[in-house]
């Protein structure tokens, strides 16, 4: 008899200890580094979010969901049509995301924990779909990291109101049609063709240009030394006269003279 008696309250005993840990270890939730904490009671969610540590409710009444706030990267490939109506066969897009800790209560009130799907990424498809539409298809080659920053930030003002961060959008590959990478190839290359004629063509300018310096400059020399020999020649012809007049000359002045003028030989410069 004392035994069942005793059987009875050992029973009694582990069962109140074990109604006691389940009740404990409701009572407890652990919010790992990087994660945040929703609570909700009677399945509506509060106002105030739980940090990170151990943290305690009210067990079978509240509950607490965690919630990822590490950034996350979105991996996406689209199709889309430029402003001129070319056919982007595949974007490639990554997009770096992060939960807002203030906010994460607010998104999942609104949304649930399947926000990725629910909201980032058809966001994220409209976004790029607009942001691509602003450009020619070759400026979207051309000015690949300006459309990158369109949309990043149209993506950032959509979704900041829903406790979503967006901390970098990049376009990853960008791929055309056959035909259209070969019309690109074609007037590259005529593109190439042309600066090299024009570099040709100025690199002639200048030569030609030197070249007539050149001309002036030597026509200026032939022009000194024209008249340096001219000069020279009529120096010589000068001198040879007076020569010619001394060797005629017998060493007697004039007999005559008309008036004062006494004509003397000029046998000097």
């Amino acid at each position: 008899m004392k035994k069942e008696k005793g059987n009875v309250i050992l029973g009694i005993i582990i069962g109140v200890i074990v109604i006691f840990a389940t009740v404990f270890f409701a009572s407890i939730k652990t919010i790992p580094t990087g994660y945040v904490g929703v609570k909700t009671r009677f399945g509506q969610v509060q106002n105030d979010t739980i940090q990170e540590g151990l943290n305690f409710k009210m067990p079978f009444i509240e509950s607490i969901v965690k919630i990822d706030c590490r950034t996350q990267k979105i991996e996406y490939s689209m199709e889309a049509s430029s402003r001129d109506l070319q056919k982007i066969s595949n974007i490639k897009i990554a997009v770096n995301y992060g939960v807002d800790k203030q906010k994460a209560n607010v998104l999942y009130r609104e949304i649930g924990k399947d926000f990725k799907s629910v909201i980032i990424e058809p966001t994220i498809y409209e976004t790029m779909k607009s942001a691509v539409a602003n450009y020619t298809a070759e400026e979207l080659v051309t000015k690949r990291q300006e459309v990158s920053n369109l949309a990043q930030e149209t993506l950032t003002e959509r979704l900041k109101d829903k406790g979503i961060n967006i901390t970098s959008l990049s376009m990853t590959d960008l791929s055309f049609s056959a035909e259209f990478d070969q019309a690109i190839e074609k007037k590259q290359v005529v593109e190439q063709q042309t600066q090299q004629a024009k570099y040709e063509l100025e690199k002639a300018k200048v030569e030609n240009e030197k070249k007539i310096e050149n001309a002036k400059a030597e026509a200026e020399v032939m022009k000194q030394q024209n008249q340096e020999i001219t000069d020279k020649t009529l120096e010589l012809k000068r001198l040879e006269v007076q020569q010619k007049l001394i060797e005629k000359w017998n060493g007697q002045l004039p007999s005559t003279s008309l008036g004062d003028n006494i004509p003397m030989l000029n046998i000097g410069k």
